[in-house]
């Protein structure tokens, strides 16, 4: 089967719980980050916030972009490691049920990834996360015949915390390279272009086609001042670039020097999870499907704010998916 997007990264189930912003304080973490922790401190968090209600749903940053990509019809593959316990059996079912192809449990019986995501008054989320089996993912769990034919592949900055997850990820971008398939990547989150920088500096340059950063990340890993500073430094490391910029919107270029500003659709946003995470879902769905780089970056903005719109990192499946009726929805607001 020839794939639309194949997707590679760390295979979690996501725990929600709403709290304030005192609580996120006591933890002495960052708001709005990513922060590894072990399942037993998980459970402490979790133990705490005892009778708060939790939504338990599959997730992992580009597991929820493939998924974003299939809803919109795109057809899709994800790689990713869980195991034979519930939670991998809750992730195996619901990628099955939305149409993404994906290799299912191994062979352990325990210890399916998890993040516990903190959503603060603000709609902001603060990850806690046990990486799990997810983390045993490794070159050799890349089949270079699921590649034949794919239209892109997608790869999340995360699989840099861990040895064999970064080589498997180096692989699988290799491997695309070969075959002339373009590579996408997100830098994922601040943190990770801390610890890594001057490797993911090396993978983008030698690697990646297609990147996608936050304000934040883009800051971190070009140093730069501001956004607008560091755009056109993004822009001499891959092809095409996609910098979103919250409520502000995002902007994007190529290499071709099209350079294209967009901004949101007005929602009221409950949750910021997975914002990211759509907005290159629906990017990559335009550009696979030879709408100019404007196009798919409204097709982005528009799945981020129907994610943020909703409880979970998932698009949901109600979204509207005619590309053109979202495009002409974006064209009659005022964008100031």
């Amino acid at each position: 089967m020839n794939y639309d997007l194949i997707g590679i990264g760390n295979a979690l189930v996501d725990i929600e719980v709403r709290v304030e912003d005192s609580f996120i304080e006591n933890l002495g973490i960052t708001k709005g980050g990513m922060t590894l922790y072990s399942a037993e401190d998980q459970n402490k968090v979790l133990q705490s916030l005892a009778g708060q209600p939790q939504k338990i749903s599959s997730g992992g940053s580009a597991a929820n972009t493939v998924h974003g990509l299939s809803v919109l019809g795109g057809n899709a593959y994800y790689l990713g490691r869980v195991a034979s316990d519930k939670f991998g059996q809750h992730y195996t079912n619901d990628m099955q049920e939305c149409g993404v192809g994906f290799p299912g449990p191994c062979a352990e019986t325990d210890g399916t990834g998890t993040c516990v995501v903190l959503i603060t008054p603000d709609t902001e989320r603060t990850m806690l996360t046990n990486l799990g089996v997810s983390s045993a993912l490794h070159p050799d769990n890349i089949d270079a015949t699921i590649l034949r034919g794919a239209k892109a592949v997608y790869i999340e900055g995360y699989l840099w915390t861990v040895d064999e997850t970064r080589e498997a990820a180096i692989k699988m971008a290799a491997l695309a390279k070969q075959n002339s398939i373009p590579v996408a990547f997100t830098l994922s989150d601040a943190f990770v272009v801390n610890l890594y920088k001057e490797g993911l500096l090396d993978f983008i340059r030698s690697h990646v086609d297609i990147l996608f950063c936050n304000e934040v990340e883009s800051l971190a890993l070009t140093g730069a001042g501001d956004a607008h500073a560091a755009f056109p430094l993004l822009k001499a490391m891959a092809d095409t670039v996609f910098l979103t910029v919250g409520k502000k919107g995002a902007v994007a270029g190529n290499n071709s020097n099209v350079t294209a500003c967009t901004g949101v659709f007005p929602v009221t946003a409950v949750d910021t999870t997975g914002a990211g995470d759509l907005f290159a879902a629906g990017a990559l769905y335009g550009l696979i499907n030879n709408h100019t780089i404007k196009e798919a970056s409204i097709i982005g903005s528009y799945c981020a704010a129907q994610v943020v719109s909703n409880m979970g990192a998932r698009l949901p499946v109600s979204t509207l998916t005619e590309v053109e009726k979202i495009l002409a929805e974006y064209n009659q607001l005022d964008h100031g």
